[in-house]
């Protein structure tokens, strides 16, 4: 949020909030918090120190809480809740904030207090004062070994960040308009910022842009800025590139790039949708991350499991040549002593007597002859549970929307439970049943055929046991995770190879071979294709098949 945004947004709230009282005080974030305001109506005052998304606007968007309270919101908690808002105000051509607040309480600890909101990237912070100035509580504690500018903590009293070394903008001269110019036209969007205070991306590029052509058309521009900032002149909206991207904006920028331009009756307003969007998408970015470190990590232990059995295998192999060094030790017993380390290259033990070595062999491959259905079983489990989770990692790669991230992450918890750690409540306390997973089916026409595409693992058996019929075509990626097309028979009809291949290419489509040429893909009618005990979501058994190849 620049300083062009800022100063509509809190000559709103100053003509709005003035005497609403605070009710209420969330931190849905650890950077953030919500002020629930009663006065004209109902109001939320959102004020975020996040590095990217510093601001302060009213919104609508209602996030939920965490289990407790962060030390900050139990601090304004038990100072701030119960006093009225007196006023705002907001340093000239600059992104620091000051909202002050009285008590009418008897009693109270103290009649006035403020909050400074400092909105200045990385170095934001919201830092609450009294009357005197002296610093009550900040969501950021500095240090005086944290940063060599200035400590914020409790007790001492509050100091404003020093002026930055840019130039403020209404202080820009004809010189320093002549030196910023010369950094060239391809650099000039970033000097202004790196020159000027108070200017953001968006508007340093429009300034730029309308002042490329001499160092007096780009000082004209910035005064133009000036002009626009003293008298207020600011329509603000959301402005959408060429690429697709949004920004919000304080007045439109087409100089800028921005081809579209949505407006709104308020700064506010605008605040509050571009940003619920770009939190929306933030919260999107983590819940996937997280997802995706989860499958990552359950992989990692899959695959060590299954290079653990694989030497198991190893081992039995080996354990089941027993018998036959058991016989070759038997029928040669008259040759052998004790204290002998091998024969016919057959490993003794010296310290054991020939029958000893020859039950020893025989032993061993009893344990073995035991063990190597089990071993099987295991590496039979094991790989399928690598399968399964290579076919969740698919799934988050193609998921577009925060429900198939989600309905991933629902699969997820469902086939792996966290191990949670064991609660002081009550024993008889029932834990709550995960919630069922959705499936997901995609159906596409092609050439009058139904083209039936599991979109997660439990579309995939919905696709096997619900909506196939016997003479139902199923296609496959060959040995590759991926989603199980059907592709439905009309009565009394051969389906046509275009519609096979066509319903093969989705299958790769909707696989990990995704883009790789040559990728074989299993054919069969659905009569063919059962789930089997014990099988986890998505896998199958395909008794007889053929293979197309998609190129």
């Amino acid at each position: 949020m620049d300083a062009f945004l800022l100063k509509q947004v809190i000559a709103e709230l100053a003509a709005e909030l003035p005497g609403a009282l605070v009710s209420k005080v969330h931190q849905p974030g650890e950077k953030e918090i919500v002020l629930e305001l009663w006065g004209r109506g109902e109001n939320r005052l959102l004020l975020s120190a996040d590095p990217e998304l510093c601001r302060i606007h009213l919104t609508t968007r209602r996030t939920p809480n965490p289990p407790s309270p962060p030390r900050f919101c139990q601090f304004l908690r038990k100072h701030l809740e119960g006093m009225r808002i007196a006023g705002f105000s907001v340093a000239p051509f600059d992104r620091s904030v000051r909202v002050d607040f009285v008590s009418s309480r008897p009693g109270a600890e103290h009649a006035k207090t403020s909050l400074h909101a400092e909105l200045f990237g990385r170095h934001a912070n919201l830092i609450y004062v009294d009357s005197g100035g002296t610093i009550l509580e900040p969501l950021r504690t500095v240090s005086d070994e944290e940063s060599r500018i200035r400590e914020v903590v409790p007790g001492i009293p509050y100091r404003p960040l020093p002026r930055p070394a840019r130039v403020f903008l209404p202080e820009v001269t004809r010189n320093d308009a002549t030196r910023i110019f010369a950094s060239g036209w391809e650099g000039l969007p970033k000097a202004l910022q790196e020159n000027v205070a108070g200017l953001g991306r968006e508007v340093a590029h429009e300034a730029a842009t309308r002042g490329r052509e001499s160092p007096d058309a780009l000082y004209e521009a910035l005064r133009t800025l000036v002009r626009r900032y003293e008298e207020s002149d600011f329509s603000p909206g959301i402005g959408t590139l060429a690429g697709g991207k949004r920004r919000i904006l304080p007045f439109p920028c087409p100089a800028a790039g921005f081809a579209d331009f949505l407006p709104f009756p308020t700064a506010n307003a605008a605040a509050d949708a571009f940003y619920a969007e770009v939190s929306r998408a933030r919260e999107f970015a983590v819940v996937r991350q997280q997802v995706k470190s989860r499958i990552a990590a359950l992989l990692k232990k899959e695959r060590h499991k299954l290079e653990n059995v694989g030497g198991d295998e190893v081992r039995l192999v080996e354990a089941l040549q027993g018998t036959a060094h058991g016989e070759t030790l038997k029928e040669n017993l008259g040759s052998l002593k004790k204290g002998m380390d091998s024969y016919r290259n057959i490993p003794l033990d010296p310290a054991m007597s020939p029958v000893e070595n020859m039950n020893r062999y025989f032993r061993l491959a009893r344990k073995a002859k035991g063990a190597t259905e089990i071993v099987r079983k295991r590496k039979r489990d094991v790989a399928e549970s690598v399968y399964y989770l290579e076919s969740l990692e698919g799934q988050l790669e193609g998921a577009g929307t925060r429900e198939d991230v989600i309905a991933v992450r629902q699969e997820l918890s469902s086939s792996f439970p966290s191990r949670v750690k064991p609660s002081s409540k009550k024993k008889g306390a029932r834990k709550a049943p995960p919630r069922p997973v959705i499936p997901q089916v995609e159906k596409i026409a092609f050439r009058g055929y139904a083209i039936l595409v599991g979109r997660n693992n439990v579309g995939n058996d919905k696709i096997v046991k619900e909506l196939s019929a016997p003479d139902d075509l199923w296609l496959h990626a060959q040995g590759i995770p991926g989603s199980h097309v059907l592709v439905k028979r009309l009565a009394g009809k051969e389906v046509p190879r275009e519609v096979i291949e066509e319903a093969a290419r989705i299958a790769v489509l909707h696989s990990k071979a995704k883009g790789s040429r040559n990728v074989p893909v299993f054919l069969a009618e659905a009569r063919h294709v059962s789930k089997f005990k014990g099988a986890r979501p998505g896998l199958v058994r395909i008794v007889k098949y053929s293979t197309v190849s998609v190129r």
